[in-house]
């Protein structure tokens, strides 16, 4: 059974992925992985830069933090809400 991520992915792609990933050493695919992180952290305060250009990068910070977090947790910890 094919992972709902991959239903686009052509199934001769898809094994060729999947036989990389088996090649790795366990330190190679925890390397990858926070690869991965550091990419969606960039792509997320890339977002809030364009969507808020005049923020200063305590504001973009707390905004990123916000989408993690949630309101709730974001006053808690940082005393801060963009509400």
């Amino acid at each position: 059974m094919v992972p709902a991520w991959y239903e686009d992915t052509e199934t001769k792609a898809l094994q060729v992925f999947i036989e990389l990933h088996r090649r790795m050493t366990p330190g190679e695919r925890l390397s990858r992985m926070f690869e991965m992180c550091a990419f969606q952290e960039a792509l997320q305060y890339s977002s809030v830069r364009t969507m808020y250009p005049d923020a200063d990068e305590r504001e973009v910070f707390l905004r990123v933090a916000e989408r993690r977090l949630g309101p709730e947790l974001t006053r808690k910890v940082y005393g801060w809400c963009s509400e």
